[in-house]
């Protein structure tokens, strides 16, 4: 799901950012060598890329995490059901399925981790989901929505919202 995930957010989300002059981060679970194949799946640029090999971030905001939340809860057969009712909302999780490959996280628990999505306007959380099972995300139209409401005082502390989270940066991995 985060492969589909980060194709939408790279084709759907982050050129309507660019325009607006914000930042947008994507941490993963992983190391920063393997964010290159995800990369190299989604499109996703590389520099927005952050590795969080410890899930320190994910830890830091709460996130859901658990057998129950990935395989066997009611939201992830409703995420799923929300695909198949939108025009084309299964293209892109057959899209992946088709290139899949199985990744490995670096402890075995992180399998279990799920995601979320927040926007921060310097160190104020402004919006923030957390995705309660599998492909339960947070509406992409109404996040791009709000991030462009906020646009540029958004741009200005997004440099420094991704520091001191536990994650692998591209700058510290060029080095």
């Amino acid at each position: 799901m985060a492969v589909e995930l980060g194709i939408q957010l790279r084709r759907d989300v982050k050129p309507g950012l660019d325009e607006a002059g914000v930042k947008l981060f994507l941490v993963s679970i992983g190391t920063w060598e393997r964010s290159g194949q995800f990369a190299d799946v989604t499109g996703f640029p590389r520099d927005c890329l952050l590795a969080d090999p410890g899930s320190v971030t994910y830890e830091a905001l709460g996130l859901v995490k658990g057998l129950q939340q990935t395989f066997l809860a009611k939201e992830t057969a409703f995420s799923f059901l929300g695909r198949l009712r939108r025009p084309g909302g299964m293209a892109d999780l057959k899209d992946v399925m088709g290139r899949w490959k199985p990744w490995v996280p670096p402890k075995q628990d992180q399998a279990l981790q799920q995601g979320g999505m927040f926007v921060f306007d310097g160190p104020r959380c402004v919006f923030s989901h957390f995705d309660q099972a599998t492909g339960a995300h947070a509406d992409l139209a109404e996040v791009l929505g709000l991030a462009q409401q906020l646009g540029g005082s958004l741009a200005a502390s997004a440099a420094t919202a991704s520091m001191d989270c536990g994650c692998e940066e591209p700058a510290q991995q060029q080095q």
